[in-house]
Parts: structure tokens; C-alpha cells; sequence
């Protein structure tokens, strides 16, 4: 635990000092921000790729590392099978920390490339993937989170219509993660101006949700059948109360700042909007069992939005919703830790591969 609090620490201390993405090309603070931003890709990387049976699925990976690499059946996707086989056959023998530490330096990598070329407060953003648990929530799944470092990416891409680069990076981002292709409608969507008369629509989808759950599941198994009966015991299932209020929150905060901060600006726009399908599919999907990862593609974008209204605010409003901001950033972060060695988490005891005695390949 104190582990991940110093990362947090000393990663929001590098952030501070970090720039903008606007800052010109060859100046003292554009130079500056490469230090920083390789100082605090380091800070994530190395913890992240010197783990071991650290993660709720981490030993799940190595046998499906394993089965990849015989050609035993597996329901992972193609673009994860071509690469765990490649690194396998590369290394000549089964070394499966490499693909770990391979899945966590693309994670890393374009996650901090999102944040530094998206947000308005690079500082305030990192703090909030770091404090909502996003980062230490990659040492799980690791797949479906390299697939949601490029969702985030594509972001700014359909901000500026840019919907070729789009698409190319979600294909890419689906070989990894199939669920991805939900986002090549959803993102589009939310970019669309919303007219008054898709409220009644977004309500009775939401009210379908709640009157047609075996109907809506039966649906979902039919086009993901083995995907669900692979990992249902992962995603769970139940009402995520927690990812709810989230969603409230952004959402109330838009609401109140609404003229100063959403009206005019289409970005901010584009935010909002996913949030309120976040909420939507929180509230009244909540019976799927992977449902969890899908409201992950909208509600990331929490990270953005937030700090863009706080930017677009002066005086003691701005002071307010900031303090507010970063007190329930902590609060919420210390919850996380609370429940860090719960099955579904596993995050800790962190456990290195460097303290381990004994001989690192795993038994079948």
C-alpha cells in the first residue's frame, strides 16, 4: 500500500511541472515536458512490469499465455494471440513476464500520450486516472486495458472529426479487445448535437434495460457466448453504485457550470454526453455482466472533462470545485486500497519478481 501511495505522490509531483501540448516546439518548457513525461512513464512502467501474481487474473494469463502458445483453443482475440506467440517464439521459451511487461509499457505509454495531448490540466488529469484507480487497475485484465489506453486515445480524433485515425485505431484496439466495437457508434453519437427530442429516446432505452433483462441477456450471449461463460466471474454483475455516483457527479458539475463551461464548447459537449450514456448503462444495463468495462469506454473520459470545466471557471468557484475535486480524488482513492486485496481487485500485497527465489516458470 505504501508503494502505490508514494507512486501517486511523486507522480502528481512530476505532473504539476508538466506543460501543455501547445507549448512551442524547442522551448525550455516543451524540453522540460519530455523529462518529465519519461520520468513519470518510468514511475508506471517499471512497478507495473516487475510485478508478479500481482492482479486478480495474473496466474489466469500465464495459462492463457501458455495455451496461445501450443494452439490449444482460446477465446482471446487474434491481435493479443499474434502477439503473446510472437513474443514467445522471439524469446525461444515461455518467459511470460515479457508479455506482461510488453502489455503494460503500451498501456502506459498511451495513456499519458492521451492525457498530455487531451486535457486542459495535464496535472489535475493525472491525478484523477491515478486517485480513481485507473493505472493501478491495469496490473487486472491487461488486455482489455491496453484496448481502453487507445479508446482514450481515439478520443481526440472524434473531437476533431477526424473519424478516419478513428477508426483505424479502434480496429486496432478491437484486435485486443472485441467489446471495443461498441465505441466505433457510441463515440459518433456523442458528437452528434443532441436534439430535444432524443431525451424520450435515451429514457426509453434506459426503461427498456429495466423491464427486459432476460430478453437483453439472452442478446449479449448470443454474440459473445464464449466470452462470457470465459470471464462473467470477473466482470460480475449487480448494480455499481460507486461508478453511478461518478457519473452523478460529472454530470451535476456540467449541469451547474453549464454556461460557463459546456454551452459554447463542443468538446466539453462530447464529454458530457458520454457520461450520460455512462450513466445509463450503469443504471438500467446493470444486469450484464461485462457491462462494468463497456460504461469504462465513456465514463474515462471523467479524467478530461472535469479538469476542462474547472479550467473554464474563476474566483472562488474555481477554488471550491477544485478543492472539492481533489478531496473526494483522495477519498475515493483510499476507498480503492481499502478493498485492494479484495478477489476481485488483488492488487495487493504487491509481490516483485526480483525478491522471488525460487524458479519463475510456471507449472501446467
Amino acid at each position: 500500500m505504501i508503494l502505490y501511495v508514494l507512486i501517486l505522490t511523486l507522480g502528481v509531483c512530476l505532473a504539476a511541472r508538466v506543460g501543455c501540448v501547445d507549448a512551442p516546439a524547442g522551448s525550455r518548457q516543451k524540453a522540460l515536458d519530455k523529462v518529465l513525461l519519461a520520468g513519470l512513464f518510468f514511475l508506471l512502467f517499471v512497478p507495473a512490469a516487475l510485478r508478479i501474481y500481482t492482479g486478480n487474473d495474473y496466474r489466469t494469463y500465464i495459462v492463457r499465455f501458455h495455451d496461445v502458445n501450443v494452439g490449444n483453443y482460446v477465446v482471446t482475440e487474434p491481435g493479443f494471440n499474434l502477439l503473446v506467440k510472437g513474443i514467445y517464439t522471439f524469446l525461444g521459451d515461455e518467459h511470460f513476464l515479457a508479455v506482461f511487461a510488453v502489455f503494460a509499457f503500451g498501456t502506459v505509454l498511451f495513456f499519458l500520450a492521451g492525457i498530455y495531448r487531451q486535457s486542459k490540466d495535464f496535472a489535475l488529469s493525472f491525478f484523477l486516472f491515478m486517485a480513481l484507480g485507473m493505472y493501478f487497475q491495469t496490473y487486472n485484465t491487461v488486455r482489455y486495458y491496453f484496448a481502453l489506453s487507445l479508446v482514450f486515445c481515439s478520443m481526440q480524433y472524434v473531437v476533431r472529426r477526424e473519424y478516419e485515425k478513428f477508426i483505424l485505431l479502434l480496429l486496432l484496439a478491437s484486435v485486443f479487445h472485441k467489446s471495443v466495437l461498441v465505441v466505433l457508434v457510441a463515440y459518433p453519437f456523442a458528437r452528434l448535437p443532441w436534439k430535444k427530442w432524443f431525451a424520450p429516446i435515451l429514457a426509453v432505452a434506459g426503461v427498456s434495460g429495466l423491464l427486459l433483462h432476460e430478453q437483453y441477456l439472452a442478446l449479449f450471449l448470443k454474440l459473445y457466448p464464449s466470452y462470457l461463460e470465459e470471464e462473467e466471474y470477473l466482470a460480475g454483475g449487480g448494480i455499481s453504485y460507486i461508478n453511478i455516483l461518478r457519473c452523478v457527479a460529472a454530470i451535476a458539475l456540467c449541469l451547474v457550470f453549464y454556461k460557463q463551461a459546456v454551452k459554447e464548447d463542443p468538446t466539453a459537449a462530447f464529454y458530457l454526453k458520454l457520461n450520460i450514456m455512462a450513466l445509463l448503462l450503469y443504471g438500467c444495463f446493470y444486469f450484464i455482466p461485462f457491462v462494468s468495462r463497456i460504461g469504462y469506454y465513456f465514463n474515462i473520459s471523467q479524467i478530461l472533462l472535469i479538469p476542462l470545466v474547472i479550467t473554464k471557471l474563476s474566483g472562488k468557484s474555481r477554488k471550491i470545485v477544485l478543492f472539492v475535486t481533489i478531496a473526494a480524488g483522495l477519498l475515493y482513492f483510499a476507498m480503492f486500497l481499502r478493498q485492494a486485496e479484495d478477489i476481485y481487485i488483488k492488487i495487493l500485497p504487491y509481490s516483485t519478481w526480483l525478491s522471488e527465489s525460487g524458479s519463475l516458470v510456471p507449472v501446467y
